[in-house]
């Protein structure tokens, strides 16, 4: 009797934990910071393991009960990967906002040419992109603000039910909703450029109708980069801040949802 007991209650801890590490595991391919190619899968499924150890006991309430068929577990652990997939998501869309800065902005300096591989992104981004996207994920630990996001994805047990599929629209009009936004932060945090380098084309424009014998190409490409460079060393700090005040604001509104 004793071991029955125990054997249940075995499985029943295991099959919390299952759940748990499914929900939260995949999360961990997508969240900023710790999904980064700079991270090794040892260390993310280090974190993503202990993160499930500590978590267990306090969604283990919230779980539906241990299913009768393997069918019906494989159901559950795909709806929980799917529920993690969407929360690591949320938190990469509000982070592209600063690639998509930098590729305006290095468009306006002249930088557009120059692509380098992104580990935040896996993928080729633009200078100014991967200079933002590294400090962001630089800002995003120095702030703390990866324990929002680590709490995002346990709170969600809140609102996203386990074994409970989530309705297809609500999520696409979230996915909706917070992709245009990000576009929306990114065009605001190059503003200033967009301004001052409109500015600047006017300028040679009119300088060149001016005077006609003026390289006007080789000139206005020196004073482009330079112009660029020392903008960014103007703006950087308020641009860091306002993409972090509205990527913190994003997160809490997602949670409150």
């Amino acid at each position: 009797m004793l071991e029955q007991a125990l054997s249940q209650l075995f499985a029943g801890q295991a099959y919390a934990f299952l759940l748990t590490f499914t929900r939260i595991g995949t999360a961990f391919t997508m969240l900023p910071g710790f999904a980064d190619g700079v991270v090794t899968m040892r260390i993310r499924l280090l974190i993503a393991l202990s993160l499930s150890m500590v978590a267990t006991p306090v969604v283990s309430p919230m779980l539906p009960p241990l299913p009768a068929s393997a069918a019906g577990l494989a159901v559950l652990v795909m709806i929980e990967s799917f529920i993690g997939l969407f929360l690591g998501l949320v938190a990469r869309i509000m982070f592209a906002a600063l690639d998509v800065a930098g590729m305006i902005i290095s468009i306006q300096t002249g930088f557009a040419a120059v692509m380098l591989f992104n580990p935040a992104l896996a993928s080729q981004s633009s200078l100014m992109g991967l200079a933002l996207s590294t400090l962001g994920v630089t800002l995003l630990f120095v702030t703390d603000l990866h324990h929002m996001l680590l709490r995002a994805v346990v709170q969600s047990y809140e609102f996203l039910k386990p074994a409970e599929m989530p309705l297809m629209g609500d999520l696409t009009a979230t996915i909706l909703d917070l992709t245009a936004r990000s576009f929306m932060i990114g065009a605001e945090m190059a503003a200033p450029f967009l301004i001052v380098f409109m500015l600047l084309n006017c300028g040679m424009g009119v300088l060149q109708k001016l005077a006609p014998q003026i390289q006007i190409f080789f000139v206005m490409m020196s004073v482009q980069v330079a112009l660029g460079l020392f903008m960014m060393t103007l703006v950087l700090s308020a641009v860091a801040m306002f993409w972090l005040g509205h990527f913190e604001d994003s997160m809490i509104g997602f949670l409150r949802s």
